[in-house]
């Protein structure tokens, strides 16, 4: 419990004070939120929900309430695995477990962005413990909750569904989960399941499966198509696990009094675990080797729940209150340390890299401005709809009064919220960063229209400064 309020409130505060914008994902699926659609081209939307209900219920307030609604996401992951570690190990190898945790990076370093990866967490480790408590107490209100975290984790992220297929090959190979499928229980949870997850399945259909298609786009066009980041990043993972375990004296060979034998760690419960953390590693890599796809990094952080609680496991004999005291230690130095230096690299005052971090981007002054150039070009009319590469783009509309729909990269097909008549009507703001080639195709036959530039804006507390090009659509008259 300290572990975790720390975690919340550390990683709320720390980059609240830092941040002048919003991580790239949060800002994105903050232009999603307002839309209050099931899924986009690229993902389902809960994160989108959450961000624009966090919005709501701060009075209207960007970024804390974002750093916050992560926190959460994350402190309720710590408490399932910990229920879930209690029921096969009791509590204090279960809170060793869960104190590993915070040595990766998913639930420190790149927590202030809160993006279907860290959305999926909670869900990913709700599973996991509904199932191993619906098997072991043969309870149907359990069965249950598997098909609602299931069904829940897949709005959170499609890869959810590599959890589900590890999870069912476990129900056939566990004898006693086996015989189960002869009570109404799995299939009462089954049901639940289909219930909650009917309405994403229906959209998928009706919009031609969008993020299959973006997926596949990418692929094609080769902006995805390593296997190593995704390696890399789980081997990151691993290591860190290796670095707690070694700093809380596990892995030396020296006697020592153990906590409590009293729970013996049985084989099927490691086995368990087993097949929970590596099966959807393993999933994952097989379909991206045969589709051709890649896979970035912190896909793989999702699937690290049980990392602790199953290297506690196996070393289960070994964890002892010294083992426990060293571990706490270990992760309130992370609590000092992570922050420091993640205002050292994403801050303006320690440091300045040679790239700008985007957090660091005025986004306050970049949105005013262009309200500012927007009314003064179109007479004064509310700015409806903001396009152009995403990021500039969300930047804009983020805090613009009439709160513009964006339409991602001028495509009418992954924004179906934006017509081409709403477009004749309203008009539209083309915003984009970077070269001013850089322009997306889709916005290529707006090149040339008047009035167009480029503002410039400098990064507060640094030398840098960044660009953003512009084009002004107005609305057609008579439209």
């Amino acid at each position: 419990m300290v572990a975790a309020a720390l975690q919340v409130a550390v990683w709320t505060v720390t980059p609240a004070l830092i941040n002048f914008a919003p991580p790239l994902d949060v800002v994105e699926s903050y232009m999603w939120g307002r839309e209050w659609v099931l899924a986009t081209y690229k993902h389902p939307a809960m994160p989108s929900w959450v961000l624009e209900g966090s919005r709501v219920l701060a009075g209207g307030a960007f970024g804390w309430p974002a750093y916050l609604a992560s926190q959460l996401f994350i402190a309720t992951t710590f408490a399932f695995v910990f229920v879930f570690g209690r029921d096969v190990m009791g509590s204090r190898r279960a809170a060793v477990g869960v104190l590993l945790l915070a040595a990766l990076p998913a639930y420190t370093w790149l927590s202030p962005e809160f993006n279907h990866n860290i959305a999926m967490l909670p869900f990913w480790a709700g599973v996991v413990m509904a199932l191993w408590r619906a098997v072991e107490r043969g309870s149907t209100p359990w069965w249950m909750a598997v098909g609602a975290f299931a069904a829940a984790g897949l709005y959170a992220k499609f890869t959810t569904v590599t959890l589900l297929v590890a999870a069912a090959g476990w129900i056939f190979w566990d004898p006693k989960a086996r015989r189960s499928l002869a009570t109404p229980g799995p299939w009462v949870g089954l049901a639940v399941f289909a219930v909650i997850a009917a309405p994403l399945a229906i959209w998928l259909v009706e919009h031609r499966y969008g993020p299959l298609v973006y997926v596949s786009e990418r692929v094609r066009l080769g902006h995805d198509h390593h296997l190593q980041p995704f390696l890399w990043g789980s081997l990151a993972n691993f290591l860190a696990v290796i670095v707690g375990l070694w700093f809380a004296g596990l892995l030396t060979k020296r006697q020592r009094t153990v906590i409590s034998r009293s729970t013996t760690l049985s084989h099927r419960s490691l086995r368990y675990m087993g097949v929970l953390l590596f099966g959807p590693l393993l999933l994952t890599l097989v379909f991206a080797s045969a589709t051709s796809s890649g896979l970035r990094s912190a896909w793989s952080n999702s699937m690290f729940n049980l990392a602790g609680v199953f290297a506690v496991g196996l070393l289960s004999e070994r964890v002892d209150e010294a083992a426990l005291k060293r571990l706490m230690r270990f992760v309130l130095a992370f609590v000092v340390l992570f922050p420091l230096g993640y205002a050292a690299v994403f801050g303006p005052f320690f440091y300045t890299p040679s790239k700008v971090p985007r957090v660091q981007w005025p986004q306050a002054e970049i949105s005013d401005r262009f309200q500012r150039l927007w009314s003064a070009a179109t007479g004064g009319l509310p700015l409806r709809i903001v396009s152009g590469r995403s990021w500039a783009a969300g930047l804009v509309g983020l805090t613009a009064p009439a709160r513009p729909s964006i339409l991602n990269g001028g495509r009418l097909d992954w924004s179906p919220w934006v017509s081409q008549e709403r477009i004749d009507r309203e008009g539209m703001l083309i915003v984009w960063d970077g070269p001013e080639s850089k322009l997306p195709p889709a916005l290529a036959r707006y090149r040339g229209l008047q009035p167009a530039g480029t503002e410039r804006f400098k990064v507060p507390g640094k030398s840098s400064e960044v660009d953003i090009h512009w084009i002004v659509v107005p609305p057609k008259s008579g439209s």
